[in-house]
């Protein structure tokens, strides 16, 4: 990063970030000084982590006695309906297919196989968890403060070895157990927690190199602990080792919230994993404080995360389920627990989740805008990333929304685990109804959406006409964001079928020219000027020079329904060539696009144009080729 761009991020940054940053580094200096100390204290046996009026609890910890533990209501509060015979029984009959997909997934993983970010592999036994598991390359070791995460000169693409570490299978293993009592499942549960306890030590590894991994793992730890706890033959080795790594993730994240340096889903993940060891397990020394630290926050946030439209701020549609399924969770548990929550929480969550029912395609996926992580901040199953009809069966249960019910297909398998019986009875007697709007324009995010309907045999199209992403800056300020450089691109599906699709993401710190491609207006079904993004690219995942932009029009006819929006991202360029679009639904049965490219001044400058569109893998494409003269001067029309 250049010295000037530093300064000028420096300058942007009020009274209030300065002083929590030189506070920040001043907390780190001491944290390192005091670094092999505090690891000795976590590691001693007779390390006592509950409250001081918790003495009894901690008594029972030590001896391991987990039903008079898990009995008492000042060490754990509840998490779901009690995972017993009953409910084993309904999800094997409810939900075969999910029941036979379940074991399947438990067997891969008793291999050591695993399928990461669209790339399989199987790991050696013990797993070598601070290697890469494609290369099996090592990353550094050592105090998590002095590893450099921000580099491609480490072992491979970070984001490979860190879903390893993330835990999240280990939700899988457990479920199986219950499900099936095959103790091969809790065999391996046991070897893999006891082992990354052995070898990935507190804050020491890449494992513990980003609070939001850490947040990640929290979570699953939670719920791979409750399944696991309904197995006939728990070992308490085993439950004691959880419940340790669970307080010292709430220790760690306690510390290394990302107020400023990822305030957006790097945050809600930390603080959603803060609040449910805290709030959750209100035995723990500290947990009152966690919880009440990390609910303000959540509660704080949410219309900081949240377009009023209910988008996401980061303009990427995986990143948004990402944060709104860590507030589906807050929620859900706040429930449970017969408190309640926030008006301002739930009409922004609600709204979220009307955002993805009109965005989801007909065949129940979402585009794939923006950049992509394989974890599920909700995860009980194989991962299917662009699926989130869980989230619109709890919206449909919590708001009373048969628009949801619909889109939602079907009781889906999260909410079974996440809500009680009475919220399963309550959606089985709600209607059924498809949403009204096939037409929506949502000014904030930037996004219209025109469809036929919202069955499986529909018409769908959306154009995107708004920002990068939020905290993106219009000079060479940079600024790490997850959205793409795609003003104006359009996605389009027929008869339900995908046709122009946005391709979505790479790789965060793989090869850095495949990074840079998927996230350029190159890789989007829109304009390329003079062979540049619409923004510049300073780097992994780094913005500048974000492109403004306007929409002219809108139009919701009886016979056309559609948008017009330019944008000036190219007026860094000689010439200041813009780029206008008029995107037409006509008579919900053709789409018509008509692109201007003109100058904003009277420069005479010849561009180079190229339009991108980019079908769906199993489209055949035959493009009929013409000659085409393009006036350079003025007003250019496509």
């Amino acid at each position: 990063m250049a010295l000037a761009s530093k300064f000028k991020k420096i300058f942007r940054m009020s009274f209030a970030e300065l002083r929590f940053r030189v506070m920040e580094q001043i907390r780190i200096r001491r944290e390192k000084a005091n670094a092999e100390n505090e690891l000795k204290q976590v590691l001693n046996p007779d390390f006592n982590f509950f409250g001081k009026n918790a003495t009894h609890l901690f008594q029972k910890y030590q001896e391991g006695d987990l039903d008079g533990l898990f009995s008492s209501k000042d060490f754990i509060r509840t998490i779901s309906s009690p995972l017993d015979d009953a409910k084993r029984n309904r999800f094997n009959s409810e939900f075969p297919a999910e029941y036979e997909e379940s074991l399947k997934r438990a067997d891969a993983f008793l291999k050591n196989e695993f399928a990461f970010l669209g790339v399989k592999f199987t790991l050696p036994d013990p797993i070598p968890w601070q290697s890469d598991p494609v290369s099996l390359n090592k990353y550094p070791e050592g105090f998590y403060r002095n590893i450099n995460i921000f580099t491609n000169k480490n072992a491979g693409d970070i984001k490979h070895v860190w879903e390893v570490n993330r835990l999240q299978y280990l939700i899988e293993l457990s479920k199986a157990y219950y499900l099936s009592e095959d103790e091969k499942y809790k065999t391996k549960f046991d070897d893999l927690i006891l082992d990354w306890d052995e070898k990935n030590p507190y804050k020491r590894g890449v494992a513990w190199a980003s609070a939001l991994e850490v947040g990640v793992r929290a979570t699953a730890l939670v719920w791979a602990l409750h399944f696991y706890m309904a197995g006939k033959n728990r070992d308490a080795k085993v439950v004691k080792t959880i419940i340790r790594l669970l307080y010292l993730c709430g220790a760690y994240l306690s510390e290394n919230l990302s107020i400023y340096f990822s305030p957006y889903n790097h945050l809600i993940g930390e603080t959603a994993g803060l609040f449910m060891v805290g709030y959750l397990f209100p035995g723990f020394k500290d947990a009152a404080k966690w919880e009440k630290q990390a609910w303000d926050i959540l509660v704080d946030q949410v219309e900081k995360q949240f377009h009023s439209d209910g988008a996401s701020v980061e303009q990427a549609t995986f990143y948004h389920h990402f944060t709104l399924g860590f507030y589906l969770q807050a929620i859900a548990l706040k429930n449970l627990n017969g408190e309640s929550v926030p008006p301002k929480v739930c009409n922004r969550v609600e709204k979220a989740l009307e955002f993805a029912m009109v965005m989801t395609k007909p065949d129940g996926t979402l585009p794939y805008m923006g950049d992509i992580d394989d974890a599920r901040s909700i995860y009980f199953r194989q991962p299917t990333n662009w699926n989130f009809l869980s989230c619109q069966t709890m919206g449909a249960i919590w708001f009373n929304r048969p628009d949801m019910k619909f889109t939602s297909q079907k009781y889906q398998e999260e909410a079974f685990w996440m809500l009680d019986g009475d919220g399963q009875k309550k959606y089985e007697k709600l209607e059924s109804e498809a949403p009204k709007d096939k037409t929506i324009f949502m000014d904030e995010c930037g996004y219209s959406i025109f469809r036929s309907g919202y069955e499986n045999a529909s018409h769908y199209a959306h154009m995107d006409s708004g920002p990068i992403a939020h905290g993106v800056f219009y000079d060479e300020t940079p600024s790490a964001a997850h959205g793409h450089a795609d003003l104006l691109a359009i996605e389009l599906a027929a008869f339900g079928d995908s046709y122009l699709v946005d391709p979505g993401f790479s790789n965060y710190r793989g090869d850095f020219d495949w990074h840079c491609y998927f996230r350029s207006t190159a890789a989007h079904n829109t304009i390329e000027i003079n062979g540049e993004s619409q923004a510049k690219q300073g780097g992994i995942l780094v913005w500048s020079h974000a492109p403004k932009f306007k929409v002219l029009q809108k139009r919701d006819g009886h016979l056309i329904k559609g948008v017009c929006a330019e944008h000036y991202g190219y007026s860094r360029q000689e010439g200041k060539p813009i780029h206008r679009r008029h995107f037409a639904f006509v008579d919900q049965k053709f789409w018509i696009v008509f692109d201007e490219i003109y100058s904003a001044d009277s420069v005479d400058k010849t561009h180079s144009i190229k339009p991108h569109f980019h079908f769906n893998s199993d489209i055949e494409v035959t493009l009929n080729k013409s000659k085409m003269r393009l006036p350079h001067k003025g007003k250019t029309q496509l």
